[in-house]
């Protein structure tokens, strides 16, 4: 039947033959030889009533010839399958000689595409090659005697079949039938009459099949043809759905539909008995109100009243006007029947017809097409219409039409892509894809595949515009992971969620464009951006079948469309706003619960005033966790499947609340408590993924569930997330986006290593007293011993970091300022590090920087490292109680400075002089007044006493016969002796010590 269409899909495609699996049936013609050129008929002899006897071509073996030939049988029965074009006959005319010749014709088979010819000897009608021809045998008949001119032969009294041969008998002789099977050249030829072929009706499994699950179908010329913009489905409504009531139904007939929900996508289901489900599909209807012609003279509006020149729209099922009464004096007629803009359900039956005479042609007709007869009326018409091709304003377009059939489409095909034609030679092959089909508006056309989440939990594929959709994410990147080159499947994966879908793709005239075929029953959901910011998602979702789409290589980045904090982002307030640009925000708080036992905290609402609002800090796991999805790949021009190479790559994080005033650390956790640390590690601790999203917001989302791989992701949108404007924090939060709003500080002192002396705000000067601890001197002026050294640590961050130091004359050694959280936690109730309440004292300890990330010091007379976190090495964490941020205390227009631990995010604060940390209300404000370098003291002196600091050792001089008393920082006691020299030497653990004298003021000494 339709050879192209069998030739491209072979194996993948349905053949539109099944339409002619049965004989046409056959109708009565009379035939007007100089017009019905072209056409097939079945022949009989004529006066026998009821058809029961044709010619039929017949392939016979001819000894004499050496060759098979096609000779003329009678038959009783047509011949069916693919031998029913044996039956069925062509006339062409031939144009006779002299000026007032009468034309010849001849008849050629339609299965064999034979001629028939007579040898005017033999008495043997033969229709086949006749190599070679002689006066013996023509293939010309004689045309009929003339009827005004017309040469109309009527079915009632038929033509005979007289050849013009030129050799003798000639115009006595023709075709002979003798009943019941005879054919001869002798005696009075027979009458024969010719038989049309009638119309067939095409099944819409038929149509679907020419696609797998749908069809396009194609009208010349005619650029706004909805029927070839996008891929149709057929289906038939066999008996009346009652819809309404006993007038309201969905009627019998075929519906072409665009769209249709998960319970129709099977190719095997082209029948609709449920009304719910038929009003869920979209449908091609003929437009009542719309008239294509739009002049409004005389002839316009003649033509609108017979229901031509209206055109076709898309109407979604549960728009139409079911009432389907035909009885203009049933109760309520004129209020029920479809009028003015209404569409009725009568205009989105078609009936797709096509016969012999036009094999790759097809006609449609709406047998009841209700319409606005008047402009400016509402009743409407009724009115049996052909779909045609019309020419309007000079312009070809589809348009309704009266009178007979017009055979103006013809179905669409396209060849099937390879899928090895799509694959890389060695590496992924990863896509974008983008919609190109449907109208612009509310639909997907020009929208990106991606996948969300809905509030259930599940995966759902959507079409997402550029607005939002990051084509760097993984969330809308498909990787190749499978085909299946037999039956040119291709698989695509979604990168993130592994969510996929299998296709047969069709070429389109435009590169890298390509239509969807057996999408597998995919589904897609519409979304679209409203003005206020929020994506609202269509209530139906579209099959993937029948959408073109544009496949473009995507760029791929393991990390892309995940947050990758770095250290130093330092922390960070959690904001709800409709952008990021926006005056109203909302912050996420921490509030008590009152209840006593753990949790004790929950984030119960949020605070429009940041300075109420939580900090928190996130906390990066220190290796990242995949996703592995498997790839196809070209080797050797075959698919080869690599297993789990192409990967995405996300970290966690533990979000940990800051809260200065507790001594406890604690986490959120995934019900949105606030809870006790379970361990010092926060690995430990409920982690979450960060999402980022093109407009700068995010979703943090809970980490998901291992699998048997031990791989784990969590792909979440305006749907099951974590953190997020949820109702119990904000009421109507729906187009409310959650961000990470970086804590606002002041300007940070200069950070390059410098020499700074810090003058309170208050009165006094930050230094360090006799015991190393941080204290406010009571001085006016700033000298060389209120000098610190400041180093530089974190630079890049948006707050760097500093090390405060004392200097110690000549030598590398510094006493550096440090909370000595640790240490006390050490000692416990040891004085030197903890004040009478409890609070921990900031301390001077010595060491020398090794580099920005690493302190020498001592810890229990032994030479240790220090660096942010310990390692197999030997190296102490806690590096971060060493560094300290100094920025402006950002009040009014004063150039004070607060001072705060990377470690803890507590601030200085002044106790008495002393300094310990707390909160940021009781930090202590500072200058910073810039100093010259200080000169250290190496050895104190003590009167006439000299005490030297040297390797391992102290040397005193001139304190010969004198007591002397050596301990650590902690006062334990490492030498107690009577020096006899004034030159004694005495050994000495490395760092600070005490040493005292008998009868002079005890000093301390740094042993190296």
């Amino acid at each position: 039947m339709n050879k192209k269409i069998s030739t491209m899909f072979a194996s993948t495609l349905l053949m539109v033959g099944a339409v002619f699996s049965h004989v046409d049936a056959q109708v009565d013609k009379d035939v007007e030889f100089t017009k019905d050129l072209g056409s097939y008929y079945y022949i009989a002899p004529a006066g026998t009533g009821t058809p029961g006897y044709y010619l039929i071509a017949d392939e016979i073996e001819v000894d004499a010839k050496g060759a098979e030939y096609t000779s003329l049988k009678v038959a009783t029965t047509l011949p069916t399958g693919e031998d029913e074009d044996l039956a069925l006959f062509k006339i062409s005319k031939v144009d006779g000689t002299g000026p007032n010749a009468d034309p010849y014709f001849k008849l050629t088979n339609k299965k064999t595409g034979a001629t028939v010819v007579f040898n005017a000897t033999s008495g043997i009608a033969m229709i086949a090659g006749v190599d070679g021809k002689d006066d013996k045998y023509t293939d010309l008949l004689q045309y009929p005697v003339a009827t005004g001119q017309k040469y109309i032969v009527t079915s009632a009294t038929g033509i005979t079949f007289v050849p013009k041969h030129g050799g003798t008998p000639e115009n006595t002789q023709g075709l002979v039938y003798t009943a019941p099977s005879v054919l001869n050249f002798t005696g009075t030829a027979t009458a024969f009459r010719f038989m049309g072929v009638s119309t067939e009706t095409v099944a819409a499994s038929d149509l679907n099949g020419t696609l797998k699950n749908g069809f396009i179908l194609n009208a010349k010329d005619v650029e706004d043809n909805i029927f070839a913009d996008q891929t149709i489905k057929a289906f038939t409504v066999s008996s009346p759905i009652i819809v309404d009531g006993s007038d309201y139904t969905i009627p019998v007939g075929t519906y072409f539909a665009t769209s249709y929900p998960k319970e129709l996508a099977p190719a095997n289901v082209t029948t609709i008995t449920d009304a719910d489900l038929f009003r869920q599909c979209t449908f091609i209807a003929l437009d009542p109100v719309t008239n294509l012609n739009t002049k409004k003279d005389d002839t316009q509006k003649a033509e609108q009243k017979a229901g031509k020149n209206f055109g076709l729209k898309l109407v979604d099922g549960d728009d139409f006007n079911f009432y389907t009464e035909t009885d203009e004096d049933a109760a309520g007629y004129a209020e029920k029947i479809s009028q003015g803009s209404q569409v009725s359900v009568y205009n989105a039956i078609f009936k797709v017809e096509t016969n012999k005479d036009n094999e790759d042609k097809y006609s449609l007709t709406v047998e009841k097409f209700r319409y606005k007869k008047e402009a400016d009326k509402n009743a409407h018409g009724e009115e049996t219409v052909r779909v045609a091709i019309s020419t309007i304003d000079d312009e070809k377009v589809l348009a309704t039409a009266t009178g007979d059939a017009q055979f103006a489409f013809t179905l669409g095909d396209a060849p099937v892509v390879k899928p090895i034609d799509l694959l890389n030679d060695s590496t992924a092959s990863v896509y974008n894809i983008r919609f190109v089909s449907g109208e612009k508006a509310d639909s997907e056309k020009g929208k990106y595949l991606g996948v969300t989440v809905k509030a259930t939990g599940t995966y759902i594929f959507s079409a997402q515009g550029s607005a939002i959709a990051e084509l760097g994410n993984p969330q809308y990147q498909f990787v190749i992971s499978d085909v299946n080159a037999e039956d040119n499947e291709i698989t695509f994966r979604n990168r993130e969620t592994g969510e996929d879908f299998t296709c047969v793709l069709f070429s389109t005239d435009e590169k890298d464009q390509y239509l969807v075929a057996d999408g597998n029953s995919t589904q897609f959901t519409v979304a679209n951006l409203k003005k206020d910011g929020s994506v609202e998602y269509d209530a139906r979702p579209m099959n993937l079948e029948g959408t073109t789409i544009e496949l473009t290589k995507a760029t791929v980045d393991k990390f892309a469309g995940f947050a990758n904090r770095s250290e130093n982002d330092g922390y960070t307030f959690i904001k709800f706003a409709l952008d990021n640009v926006s005056d109203d925000n909302l912050f996420m708080m921490v509030l008590d619960n009152g209840t006593p036992g753990a949790p004790d905290y929950d984030v119960e609402k949020a605070t429009d005033k940041e300075e109420l609002a939580s900090l928190f800090e996130l906390v990066k796991s220190e290796k990242p966790l995949y996703i592995r999805n498997n790839y196809a790949y070209e080797k050797d021009d075959v698919a080869t499947i690599k297993t789990k190479a192409d990967t995405v790559a996300y970290y966690t994080y533990a979000i940990k609340w800051i809260n200065p005033e507790l001594d406890k650390v604690y986490y959120l956790n995934h019900n949105l408590e606030v809870v006790v640390a379970t361990s010092d590690d926060p690995a430990d601790e409920n982690q979450f993924i960060i999402k980022e999203n093109k407009d700068g917001s995010v979703y943090i989302v809970k980490e998901g569930e291992l699998d048997e791989n031990g791989e784990a992701i969590a792909c979440d949108e305006n749907g099951v997330v974590t953190i997020d404007a949820v109702p119990y924090i904000i009421e109507d939060a729906d187009a409310v986006k959650s961000y990470l709003s970086a804590e606002q500080l002041g300007a940070s002192l200069e950070a390059k290593e410098q020499h700074v002396a810090f003058k309170s705000t208050t009165g006094g000067y930050l230094s360090m007293n006799e015991d190393a601890e941080g204290v406010v001197a009571i001085k006016t002026a700033a000298d060389e011993d209120l000098t610190f050294w400041l180093d530089t640590a974190d630079i890049d961050a948006t707050l760097p970091s500093f090390f405060i130091s004392k200097g110690v004359k000549d030598a590398e050694e510094r006493m550096f300022m440090y909370f000595a959280e640790d240490s006390a936690d050490y000692y416990i109730n040891n004085p030197h590090y903890r004040f009478d309440n409890g609070s921990v004292k900031m301390i001077f300890k010595a060491g020398t920087l090794t580099n920005s990330d690493t302190l020498a010091t001592t810890v229990n007379g032994k030479a240790v490292n220090v660096s942010v976190k310990p390692n197999a090495d030997g190296t102490l964490g806690g590096l971060n109680n060493f560094k300290f941020q100094i920025f402006k205390a950002n009040e009014g227009d004063d150039d004070a400075y607060v001072i705060r631990c990377k470690e803890n995010n507590k601030y200085l604060t002044s106790t008495n002089g002393l300094l310990t940390l707390g909160s940021r209300a009781n930090a202590i404000k500072v200058y910073a007044e810039f100093q010259e370098a200080p000169t250290a003291n190496e050895g104190v002196e003590v009167a006439t006493v000299k005490v030297v600091s040297g390797e391992g050792n102290v040397t005193i001089a001139g304190a010969a016969g004198k007591k002397v008393v050596i301990s650590n920082i902690l006062g334990q006691v490492v030498a107690n002796t009577v020096v006899s020299s004034d030159n004694a030497t005495i050994a000495a653990p490395q760092g600070i010590v005490v040493v005292a004298v008998e009868g002079e003021e005890a000093v301390k000494a740094i042993v190296k």
